[in-house]
């Protein structure tokens, strides 16, 4: 158990329970509403089935995409955006 320490806003003091009157039966379900409202972190998946197929997508990524170094991953954008530039040119022409 971690002990939490706050200084809450005077009219936030008068309307929860005093000391050993059922403050934490307050506070405690009062903070899980409250996390539950946050949403989570983004692409975070939340279901089971969601966390199955982000497991497996992390799985699979290895053999779709080949790890490049910092030289290889530079001549691969050159490339690409060459390609590019002369699929725009050739479609511009037309």
């Amino acid at each position: 158990m971690t002990v939490v320490s706050v200084k809450p806003p005077g009219l936030i003091l008068e309307r929860i329970p005093a000391a050993r009157q059922g403050r934490s039966r307050f506070i405690m379900p009062s903070s899980e509403q409250e996390i539950a409202r946050q949403p989570t972190a983004e692409g975070e998946r939340t279901t089971i089935r969601g966390r199955l197929l982000v497991k497996l997508l992390e799985a699979g990524k290895a053999g779709r995409y080949p790890r490049l170094n910092e030289q290889e991953f530079e001549r691969e954008l050159r490339e690409r955006r060459g390609r590019d530039l002369r699929r725009r040119s050739s479609t511009a022409a037309l």
